[in-house]
């Protein structure tokens, strides 16, 4: 499929977006300090053997050690045999590294007769660092280059099941069988389908090189990395550039120097147009990109037809509900149902695509009634997944109108890459209703308030809670201050959270803050409601000048910045402004300042 590729790159980032007739597929995103370790083959040091798992732990000098199988390692190169895999899938032999058994039926050895602790070997990483997983690494080591997969360990020539001529097959092999070096194994990738003679035989070159200067660091002190991959923007070029790439832009002359140089090399003919980026707006801006990578992004994304997608992606799995939502049809409902099926299915995997999404997906398509129109969306979804490179597993399609299937996953998705949990909700994806904080601050101030002097107490709450606290419970709010014997006066707070409320003090005397910061899950609950500390406590032996000038007036106390209300609390010179509370916020001292 005719495809073009956009690099932005600078200094600290590198994005590639892949576009399929005009529309983004993929944004493939670096960062400087973040490179892939994909690809790379290491030197690493067994930290640790868990024979109940067939499994070990390897230290390859990440943060946290690697995850190796017992099915992923062998001592023999003849226990190896990739076969016709595209690029080393068979490396990584699914959840339980090959089970029992290897690729040939073999039985794989116990984990502790094959590795102990210490022992130093030679893997590759399969898959990156996701969340709170290590890297899974494996021995079957495989080189990837623009034509062919070189396996140090293997012994023959595959071929790409995406070839489908049988002559072609036939050809590509021949040629491979007789260029190899003696010892090591090729995959020929499906980039090499019409390969000239010449070309292959210059990547057989290159990759032989590469596996020599391997073999020569062999007795590096682990962990040691002993090849790395190349930059994104060159592995795009040597993974996805095909013949009916249109055109290679990119911003950088830098970057567009070295793709010159790796396409003079190292790409057959006909040879992709790679130009150089000139014009003042960004490249991503310019075609369209930056609006498309926002509107991809949420979690809900609509159909053409009105219909719309949500995804949600958990630990666990990811679901994805289809929706008909605007659309009404125009004969009867099953076949408005099909028809929204049928582009949403072309959409999932677009989003899967997009958003590289692995393990785990559940669709929940819309129900149909018949057995036939069922098969017509599920062939529609086999079709759309030849698009996608990663490999797939579906299955057929519930009664209940659910499509389970698994996706390769390599690195982190797009989301995990981008964005970040919540700072609001800390990851919950919702925080509690005003309502329910308005009740909470409610049975939180009945529960501690009578242990404080004073009659004058002022609470700091959200807008949004004051509205409430104003409005439709204000009579509970008089009734709760004349059984305290209280005057509770609400303040806004612009910026607040709506999970945060602060408790006052106003009359003279020595003043007290009674936080409680969040109501919500999450760290901050830690801090309960009747931890009040008086702040004359916390506050340094020699305040500054504003506290000092502020704490001469009575009736006046102050409350520390708790979340977004820092920005309120600070003018431009950088001083403390009053926050709509008749006081002004300070900032909380550091940790470990408090006496």
């Amino acid at each position: 499929m005719q495809n073009e590729i956009l690099i932005n790159a600078s200094r600290g980032e590198t994005r590639v977006a892949i576009l399929e007739r005009g529309s983004l597929v993929e944004l493939l995103v670096e960062r400087r300090g973040e490179r892939s370790m994909v690809g790379s083959v290491v030197k690493g040091r067994v930290t640790r053997v868990l024979p109940g798992m067939q499994a070990s732990f390897v230290d390859i000098g990440l943060d946290k050690a690697a995850f190796l199988y017992a099915g992923d390692y062998y001592e023999y190169p003849s226990d190896v045999d990739l076969g016709d895999e595209e690029g080393g899938e068979s490396r990584s032999r699914g959840r339980r590294g090959g089970g029992r058994r290897n690729g040939s039926g073999r039985a794989v050895p116990k984990i502790d007769t094959i590795l102990s602790e210490g022992q130093e070997i030679m893997v590759q990483v399969a898959k990156e660092p996701i969340g709170t997983k290590g890297a899974r690494i494996t021995s079957h080591v495989a080189i990837a280059g623009r034509h062919l997969v070189l396996t140090p360990s293997g012994s023959r020539v595959g071929v790409s099941r995406r070839i489908d001529s049988d002559r072609e097959r036939r050809r590509l092999r021949e040629i491979v069988e007789r260029l190899r070096p003696q010892g090591v194994g090729f995959i020929i990738r499906t980039a090499g389908e019409g390969a000239r003679e010449a070309d292959l035989e210059a990547d057989v070159n290159y990759l032989a090189s590469i596996w020599e200067a391997i073999q020569l660091q062999r007795d590096a002190r682990a962990p040691t990395v002993l090849y790395a991959e190349p930059s994104l923007p060159l592995r795009v070029v040597r993974d996805v550039a095909n013949p009916e790439t249109k055109r290679i832009v990119v911003d950088s002359p830098e970057v567009h120097a070295e793709i010159m140089e790796f396409v003079s090399r190292f790409v057959a003919d006909p040879k992709p147009r790679v130009e150089l980026y000139r014009d003042g707006l960004p490249i991503f801006d310019q075609y369209g990109i930056e609006a498309e990578i926002d509107a991809n992004l949420g979690r809900k994304v609509w159909l053409k037809s009105g219909g719309y997608l949500i995804v949600d992606q958990s630990e666990a799995l990811t679901a994805i509900d289809v929706n008909t939502g605007r659309y009404v049809g125009k004969r009867d409902l099953e076949e408005t149902v099909l028809k929204t099926n049928l582009e949403a299915v072309k959409e999932v995997v677009h989003q899967l695509r997009f958003r590289n999404i692995g393990g785990l997906i559940i669709v929940d398509l819309i129900d149909m009634e018949t057995s036939e129109n069922r098969e017509k969306v599920y062939r529609a979804f086999q079709e759309a997944l030849r698009q996608d490179k990663a490999k797939t597993n579906i299955l057929k399609i519930s009664e209940l109108g659910l499509v389970e299937m698994t996706r390769k996953r390599t690195r982190e998705n797009l989301v995990q890459q981008l964005c970040e949990p919540c700072s609001h909700c800390e990851g919950r994806g919702y925080v509690m209703s005003r309502e329910t904080v308005t009740h909470k601050v409610l049975r939180e101030i009945r529960k501690d308030l009578p242990r404080f002097g004073g009659r004058r107490i002022a609470l700091a709450v959200a807008p949004r809670v004051a509205e409430v606290l104003l409005g439709a419970e204000r009579e509970e709010l008089a009734q709760l201050g004349a059984e305290l014997g209280r005057e509770i006066e609400i303040r806004a707070v612009p910026g607040m959270h709506q999970e945060q409320f602060e408790v006052i003090a106003l009359d003279a005397g020595p003043p007290v803050e009674f936080p409680i910061p969040w109501l919500g899950k999450g760290v901050a609950t830690e801090h309960a409601a009747h931890d009040a500390i008086p702040l004359a406590a916390e506050a340094p032996e020699e305040p500054p000048a504003e506290v000092a000038e502020a704490s001469a007036a009575p009736a006046r106390s102050f409350a520390y910045e708790q979340m977004s209300t820092l920005d309120l609390a600070e003018d431009a010179a950088g001083e403390p402004v009053d926050a709509g509370l008749g006081f002004p916020i300070l900032p909380r001292p550091e940790q470990g300042e408090e006496s």
